[in-house]
């Protein structure tokens, strides 16, 4: 029996005349297609536009428009969407908590806790992945750091990830690399760009990127765990 499958992309950064962004986003979707089956969803962690112009993100929708499933997304800090947009949608059995943590006008995040936690006491049984722009934890990398989730926001959620076990994951995007940690005992996973990588560099306090190839994942649920392959695009 096939599992609940969600594929998850992040921070295409789609500019409307820099080509490159549009190719690199038709080979992730192309990417999708190819996987064997179909998962049942498309997640897509924010930083859909590079500079929030509504046309950005017009082209981006147009370019996933062949993906044949429900693509689900949220608002990165680059998004400039206007109005906070959270919501949960039930995917196979596997319920998919979206949380805004864009600020407007800011490159770091907030994340609303009283939000999340009264989302997630509607349904304390269904195996769940929470996803996010900006990442719950630190990941070393000082100039990404900067722009983060507060400390404050970070330690909250741990106290209701704690106290929620139907929550299996946290995904995130935000630093353009594949980075892994938990977060009062849920595991917690970064998705790559599908445009450019950041480099890692742990001592740099500029930001520093690389042309390491992107990726997307796959969260598959199994036997009430998520499973998160990181997939080559």
């Amino acid at each position: 029996m096939t599992p609940p499958l969600i594929a998850q992309l992040s921070d295409p950064h789609i500019r409307l005349e820099d080509e490159t962004t549009h190719a690199m986003l038709a080979a992730a979707v192309d990417r999708v297609l190819a996987l064997k089956p179909l998962p049942d969803a498309v997640l897509v962690t924010g930083d859909i536009a590079n500079s929030g112009d509504p046309a950005e993100h017009a082209l981006a929708a147009e370019i996933w428009s062949r993906l044949p499933m429900p693509v689900h997304t949220l608002a990165g800090n680059h998004d400039l969407l206007g109005d906070r947009t959270q919501y949960a949608v039930t995917v196979n059995g596997l319920r998919l908590v979206a949380c805004d943590t864009s600020v407007h006008g800011r490159d770091d995040g907030a994340l609303d806790v009283e939000w999340l936690a009264a989302t997630l006491d509607e349904d304390r049984e269904t195996p769940t992945l929470v996803a996010m722009h900006h990442p719950p934890f630190e990941v070393g990398l000082p100039w990404l750091d900067e722009i983060g989730l507060p400390a404050a926001d970070r330690e909250a959620l741990a106290g209701l990830l704690a106290r929620s076990p139907q929550v299996k994951r946290v995904a995130a995007g935000h630093v353009h690399r594949t980075i892994a940690d938990s977060l009062g005992g849920c595991a917690a996973v970064t998705c790559t760009s599908t445009n450019v990588q950041a480099a890692l560099d742990f001592a740099g306090a500029e930001m520093a990127l690389t042309t390491e190839p992107p990726s997307l994942l796959v969260h598959a649920l199994l036997g009430g765990r998520i499973v998160s392959h990181v997939q080559p695009i």
